[in-house]
């Protein structure tokens, strides 16, 4: 740091304390208006002012309710809590008199959905539904911190211009969209600050250590989960939204950047193509709205550049597909209270009241056009229902086959989504693979959110603009290894409405004195499995094709059958009999008291059933990790399989016993100290032990000494996120239970692993024309085709890509579980690469 640097921070230090103490009117609009006693300012109501300190979210919450208590305009509706038991809370304010008609105003919105009705609405009167949703990003802190001031501001002033808002409008604000990560970012900056400001932008204050406040409990970016809704807060987020369908959505977050604030529009060509033509329009006409509060203040800005509106499972750009006009807003961000970075002083004050500033510029755009946006609305589901009786594919055919449980996550999805699911009417063929109307399913395109159904399943292997800032593919059906076909007529094949997944028929489940059986095929068999493992009950996996009589049928059993046997077990015949009926009711999946020993090709005792241990996983975290796939894993076993993980860091693994942990899970690029590595060498040839280890960490695996992985070509181009096909070996223990021939992996960034020199290592490779969706460069999609995805060896398990990509991979994390239960059936041979 030079003198001069120093003296000049040393000297704005001594009044900095004056001038970010910020009152209410920093951060509200100037005007002729009057602010009503009665509703409490945010430091009338928590004693200090808004962003004299980072909000906590149990404040936020009590002044949301308090604003609600205190104003007619005001309704604070809580719906659902996070993983940590934090309330969602979303604010609808309008005036009073429309408080009183909120079911009718809600219901005509609705209609602008419905070309059949829209026509016959009184769209000159109509109030626009707006929305405004803050720091889904929780260490993107002045969101939160600014609704505060607006919905204070909408609450409380009294005058002419507000009334017409109100009037004219049904503001919905969602005051913090990541409520666990926004006071996980609170607590560490109100903890770590110093009250003599400290400008240094290396000061603990603004060193956040991660897993940082941006995710959520487990890590997930919020913000990417808009389409496969794996979370609680998108879930409930959803709820509102559609019951709302709100016309004008906002976004609010911070960048890295102190080039100055972004707003919509983005970069021209990476839109996604379903987006109605006239969107961007009316995007540029919003944003010259920005753009003169910005002048009048100051602010220098920017727009078309930087940020993309492809990937439309974002909260800018999910609107896009329904009706409405989605802005991002991007401020530059201070981390902290106030720093300096690049020669810029960056005060938390100030970027809170850039973003009041840029929520007031929308609402005065909303009210300004509002018939035009919701005359917009209505014309983009009028092209919608065009777009679907024109287009040639009418709608996908859909079969998990017995994978009820897989069935029904993909209906919470589009049930999200408000898509309507329907069951099959009768069997039929289409492409060679047969659909039965039992366990088969129709998706119509001719819904309401037709677009939203397309995005989710459309295939895209041709782009204008091959630069993206996030995925360039995320089509949901392939994501999930579920079969599906296009049709091109829906005609005599759509039956009832599915409210329910269809499920399993239970049937009665007799003692049995020999064994119970039950295939992995159903996506939540492994359930079973882990209780049965954790209960101390003896179980074995046959790892052959088992065909054998129950009673006068005989049954065909797929290599990876679970067989449970009765003899030699801590529990009795009759309380073993107790926990598995109690099984055989609770699940989608079909379990089978055996009546004989016999098989066919081989016996129940055989040694074809080989022994299974349960897993004792340690999930290594800290300095190196990739957090963002690490919580994917953390999520997949917590919440889906309910199977116990501990989360270790790094910097630990010298000092505690390996040997209590039989899994080591490894995902990103580690850098041990070598007693480290050797201990981990020393533990990982233990026959019962397995590190599994995600992309980059094979550099980890090497350095340990137990394989010797190469890139195939280092300099390979960066991969922006691509669905590709890999084909495999049935017999891996890796592919248990998976009845499907194909499987989609969904690969990002630059590795590549060269061809195993080792025999029967390579359990799954490229396909050799790889590409099913996405932007993949020539060059790569030869350097990739045929090469290994995943490889397994001694003491190994290796992932080249993340097989829980968000949360909603279904068919390749299955492969994971996999790896988990069957590691010791892994051939004992060292994994070498070209």
């Amino acid at each position: 740091m030079t003198v001069k640097k120093y003296f000049l921070i040393a000297f704005l230090s001594l009044f900095i304390t004056t001038i970010n103490a910020q009152g209410i009117k920093h951060y509200i609009p100037q005007g002729d208006y009057t602010l009503n006693p009665q509703v409490p300012s945010p430091k009338e109501f928590l004693g200090f002012e808004v962003g004299e300190h980072h909000i906590s979210h149990d404040l936020l919450i009590s002044y949301m309710r308090a604003l609600s208590k205190s104003s007619d305009r005001v309704i604070a509706k809580e719906i659902g809590t996070t993983y940590e038991g934090r309330p969602l809370i979303f604010m609808i304010i309008t005036s009073a008199e429309n408080q009183k008609n909120l079911d009718k105003i809600k219901e005509r919105q609705l209609m602008l959905t419905d070309p059949s009705k829209s026509s016959s609405l009184p769209i000159k009167e109509m109030p626009l539904v707006m929305w405004f949703g803050y720091s889904v990003h929780g260490n993107e802190a002045s969101g939160v911190n600014a609704s505060m001031a607006v919905a204070y501001y909408l609450a409380a002033a009294q005058g002419a211009e507000v009334d017409k808002i109100l009037k004219n409008s049904v503001i919905i604000i969602q005051p913090a969209q990541n409520p666990d990560g926004i006071n996980r970012f609170a607590d560490w900056v109100n903890s770590s600050r110093s009250y003599s400001y400290v400008l240094d932008q290396f000061s603990r204050e603004f060193r956040e250590p991660a897993p940082s406040g941006r995710s959520n409990h487990y890590w997930f970016d919020l913000n990417r989960d808009w389409l496969p809704v794996q979370h609680p807060e998108t879930r409930h987020r959803l709820k509102i939204f559609m019951d709302w369908h709100p016309t004008l959505v906002n976004d609010y977050h911070e960048q890295g950047s102190t080039n100055g604030t972004y707003f919509s529009p983005g970069i021209k060509n990476s839109t996604n193509p379903l987006a109605p033509e006239l969107n961007r329009k009316l995007t540029e006409d919003i944003s010259l709205y920005h753009a003169k509060a910005m002048n009048e203040d100051g602010v220098l800005f920017f727009t078309k550049e930087g940020y993309d509106n492809f990937y439309t499972g974002k909260g800018a750009s999910y609107p896009d597909m329904l009706g409405a006009i989605g802005i991002l807003y991007e401020q530059p961000s201070s981390r902290g209270h106030i720093q300096s970075r690049n020669g810029v002083l960056l005060k938390f004050t100030d970027i809170i009241r850039y973003q009041a500033l840029c929520t007031y510029s929308a609402i005065n755009a909303g009210i300004d056009k509002r018939e035009e946006l919701n005359r917009f609305k209505a014309d983009s589901y009028r092209e919608s229902q065009d777009m679907a009786r024109k287009g040639a594919v009418k709608g996908y055919v859909i079969s998990a086959g017995s994978n009820i449980s897989l069935i029904k996550e993909l209906n919470n999805i589009l049930s999200a989504h408000s898509i309507n699911l329907y069951e099959l009417q009768r069997d039929i063929t289409i492409n060679g693979k047969s659909f039965n109307s039992k366990n088969s399913y129709v998706l119509p395109l001719a819904q309401r959110e037709y677009r939203l159904i397309r995005t989710l399943f459309d295939k895209t292997t041709s782009y204008i603009d091959t630069t993206f800032y996030d995925v360039s593919a995320w089509t949901l059906p392939l994501a999930m290894n579920i079969i599906y076909q296009e049709l091109l007529s829906t005609e005599g094949l759509v039956g009832e409405k599915v409210v329910k997944v269809r499920e399993r028929i239970r049937t009665e489940l007799p003692l049995s004195k020999l064994a119970y059986l039950f295939e992995l095929s159903d996506l939540y068999s492994y359930k079973i499995l882990y209780d049965l493992l954790n209960r101390g009950v003896a179980v074995r996996v046959g790892d052959k094709p088992l065909r054998i009589s129950i009673g006068d049928r005989e049954l065909s059993l797929s290599a990876g059958a679970i067989m449970v046997p009765v003899r030699g077990q801590q529990l009795s015949e009759a309380e073993l009999h107790k926990v598995i009926l109690q099984h055989s009711q609770d699940s989608e999946t079909d379990i089978y008291s055996a009546t004989s020993s016999f098989g066919v090709e081989f016996d129940l005792g055989s040694a074809h059933f080989k022994r299974v241990s349960i897993p004792k996983i340690a999930l290594i975290v800290g300095r190196g990790v990739s957090y963002g796939s690490m919580g994917e894993l953390w999520h997949l076993l917590d919440q889906k399989y309910s199977i116990p993980a501990s989360i270790i860091d790094a910097s630990l693994l010298s000092e505690i016993d390996l040997n209590q942990y039989n899994t080591i899970v490894l995902s990103g690029n580690y850098r041990l100290p070598k007693e480290v590595n050797d201990k981990l060498k020393n533990w990982s040839l233990m026959s019962s032990n397995a590190i599994i280890a995600i992309d980059q960490s094979f550099n980890t695996l090497n350095e340990i000494g137990i394989t010797d992985i190469k890139e195939r070509s280092p300099g390979v181009e960066n991969i922006s996120g691509v669905i590709l096909k890999a084909t495999f070996s049935n017999e891996s223990p890796i592919f248990y239970g998976v009845s499907s021939n194909e499987l989609f992996l969904f690969k990002r960034g630059r590795t590549i692993i060269s061809e195993s020199v080792t025999p029967g290592s390579t359990v799954a490779k490229y396909a050799d024309k790889p590409l099913k969706s996405g932007y993949l460069p020539n060059l790569t999609n030869e350097t990739i085709k045929g090469m290994p995805a995943i490889l397994a060896g001694n003491g190994v398990i290796y992932f080249c890509d993340a097989p829980n990509f968000r949360g909603y991979w279904y068919g390749a994390s299955r492969l994971f579980i996999n790896s988990l239960f069957f590691r010791e059936l892994i051939p004992s041979t060292k994994i070498q690469t070209k």
